[in-house]
């Protein structure tokens, strides 16, 4: 045991001067150790002269003289002044066909000629001292936080960034003593990973470098807290690396070079979503009161109260920071929703006027369908100034398609051509893509003069055979009732019919409304009324929820044919059909099953809390003795997540109950809108 430690012992003594000299250089002889680079050739005649360059000094040689026999020249070389002389031979050893000066170049005589006159020339190469040269590569790492991508010049406060530096000599000869130092500036270092470290400077002595070698050096930032307020843009860290070392004659060579770190900008990430692209149309019901009229009720509770919609969606624009810095004051532009849907609930969750990383901005609306057809709704889009610089996000927009039937009903009046007969005519249409079956119905009035059997006579050579019209024609108090039932109209067909009136005074007649009442799968059924007449004008209505029922498009605002029972009245323009291009609207009818277990309250406020402060001054009155807990209701009503169309039952029993008092008192069920 004490021999295998004796030589253990001897051998690493004898590792050891290997192990230490390493990372040095050669033996730095000039005689021997420098390290010569071609520079060139020349061929110089009996006392001529050229000139060489070489590490920046010229030197001027000349052919002074020749033997006789040819193997020997006197060369002369001049510098600064200072002027040497050199035998050269090409007859005797190498040591003698070359001489340098000062190991900076070297001259070698490789052969001596003449020419056609006998004039000797000398041949001669020439090498210059080869320099080493370094040079700093400074690396850093790209990071991904998440869908946030930090490039390498980049930095992201208080999070780790790996720096590589190497070290290259790239030149022609080694150099010795080679030491790094970096300025880590105000990053802070993470681990030294065996690097000396003082005064945010690191520094590594690489030893010798042969020419071509590589040395690098890695190491751990991390970029300090931000403060908050300060703008980031303002806020740049840099590192700087500097290496130098000693060639053979002690000369110093150095290399520099510098990385700067800049901040990353906002990132914002929009997403457009919706939770159902394809639905039908379903019916709903607007709760009304007889004692207030809709437009009254909807004027101070504009969300009216909507119930029984069995198809529905969701669209949503959710809007998440995904960088560094929060976002102020965002300036959002939402998708215009379509014509064809009605806002059932609004639901905001967030705020824009500050959005960071644990306040995401959320906008979501609850749609249910008033028209089939194919929607889209546009690209969002959102800006905001960022300490002085703006920037602007987006997303794909989103479609939904709603299918249904999509009744339209128009009604036209023509003169003869003898002029005491008139022709109404009604078209009933289906631009939708489902089936339903249409009940149509019109009103003569007496003075209007319906022409007996002439509604028979319209339908034929119709497009649908008499027998499937199942027309009736009914006489109440002078009047005719036009019906016609159990109809099927398949998508993208219409049917027409038509019937004779001889009015006296055609310019006082009034002409009510057609209505169809249709019917298709799912439970969706609703009432389209045509236009009506008045006094030889012709009144186009629409059906306005916001406006309490069908309204004029010049007077949407006033109560119109809500509370009456009986059906408004015009008077049709002769010779053309002011409301050929009109469409007509669809109004959902309550349901007949008198299913009503499901309902479901679908409200565009936030809170239910200031609907008491909105309600008309009788209702205010009733509702004293209750303020609180419509208050306490209006809390928890503002909690409830937007999952689902069920009524929020009672509202959490109680403030349910008190509401739909206060709304439904004295009417009893909810009753068709416009009856």
């Amino acid at each position: 045991m004490r021999l295998t430690s004796i030589v253990l012992f001897s051998l690493l003594l004898l590792l050891t001067p290997a192990l230490s000299a390493a990372n040095e250089c050669r033996n730095d002889d000039l005689g021997t150790d420098v390290e010569w680079v071609g520079s060139g050739s020349a061929s110089i005649a009996w006392g001529g002269t050229c000139e060489l360059e070489a590490n920046d000094e010229v030197y001027t040689l000349r052919a002074d003289d020749f033997d006789s026999s040819l193997n020997v020249s006197a060369i002369s070389i001049e510098k600064d002044g200072d002027v040497r002389k050199n035998i050269l031979h090409t007859n005797l050893r190498s040591d003698d066909r070359w001489f340098d000066w000062d190991s900076e170049i070297k001259v070698e005589l490789t052969d001596i000629t003449t020419d056609s006159h006998k004039t000797p020339s000398a041949h001669l190469t020439f090498y210059r001292r080869g320099l080493p040269e370094l040079d700093i590569d400074i690396d850093a790492t790209s990071e991904d936080f998440g869908e946030l991508h930090v490039s390498s010049d980049q930095y992201l406060p208080e999070k780790e960034k790996t720096i590589t530096i190497d070290v290259r000599n790239t030149g022609e000869a080694w150099i010795e003593n080679v030491k790094l130092r970096v300025d880590i500036g105000k990053l802070k270092l993470k681990g030294y990973n065996g690097l000396e470290f003082h005064d945010q400077v690191i520094s590594k002595n690489f030893g010798c470098m042969e020419k071509n070698d590589k040395e690098s050096i890695n190491f751990t930032v991390i970029a300090p807290a931000w403060d908050g307020t300060t703008s980031p843009y303002e806020i740049n860290y840099s590192i700087s690396a500097l290496a130098e070392g000693v060639d053979i004659k002690g000369g110093r060579h150095e290399a520099n070079n510098s990385l700067n770190l800049s901040c990353t900008d906002p990132e914002l990430l929009m997403i457009k979503s919706v939770c159902y692209d394809e639905i039908d149309m379903s019916r709903c019901n607007l709760v009304r009161s007889n004692q207030y009229s809709l437009r009254e009720v909807v004027s101070c509770m504009p969300e009216a109260l909507i119930y029984n919609v069995s198809e529905w969606s969701i669209v949503e624009l959710a809007i998440y920071n995904i960088g560094f810095y929060p976002v102020h004051d965002l300036n959002i532009t939402d998708s215009t929703i379509p014509d064809g849907f009605r806002v059932a609930e609004i639901y905001e969750k967030g705020s824009p006027t500050c959005i960071s990383e644990d306040c995401p901005y959320h906008i979501r609306y609850k749609l249910y369908p008033a028209e089939p057809g194919a929607y889209e709704f546009d690209s969002p889009s959102a800006e905001a100034n960022f300490h002085g610089k703006n920037f602007s996000w987006g997303s794909s927009g989103v479609s939904i398609t709603v299918h249904g039937p999509d009744i339209n009903l128009t009604k036209s009046v023509a003169e003869s051509d003898g002029g005491d007969e008139y022709r109404v005519t009604l078209n009933v249409r289906n631009d939708g893509d489902r089936a339903a079956w249409i009940n149509l119905t019109d009103t003569v009035p007496a003075d209007a003069g319906y022409a007996e059997g002439s509604a028979e006579e319209g339908i034929v050579g119709g497009s649908l055979p008499l027998s499937e019209w199942d027309l009736e024609v009914h006489a109440v108090n002078d009047s005719h009732i036009l019906t016609m039932e159990g109809v099927l109209l398949p998508p993208g067909k219409s049917l027409e019919a038509s019937y004779l009136i001889r009015p006296d005074r055609f310019d006082e007649l009034d002409l009510p409304y057609a209505e169809v009442l249709f019917r298709a799968r799912n439970y969706y059924e609703g009432i389209v009324r045509s236009s009506f007449w008045e006094s030889g004008a012709c009144v186009v209505q629409v059906w306005d929820p916001s406006s309490g029922g069908w309204v004029t498009p010049d007077n949407r605002s006033e109560e119109t044919g809500i509370d009456k029972t009986a059906v408004p009245t015009a008077t049709p323009t002769p010779t053309h059909d002011p409301t050929a291009s009109k469409r007509s609207q669809q109004v959902l009818l309550n349901r007949s099953d008198g299913n009503q277990t499901n309902q479901t309250t679908l409200h565009t406020s936030p809170q239910l809390s200031g609907i008491a402060g909105r309600l008309p001054r009788q209702i205010k009155e009733s509702m004293q003795w209750f303020d609180p807990v419509v208050g306490t209701a209006g809390k928890v009503a503002s909690t409830i997540a937007d999952t689902s169309l069920t009524l929020v039952a009672i509202l959490v029993a109680l403030s349910g109950f008190l509401l739909a008092f206060l709304l439904l008192r004295e009417s009893g069920p909810p009753v068709q809108p416009g009856t």
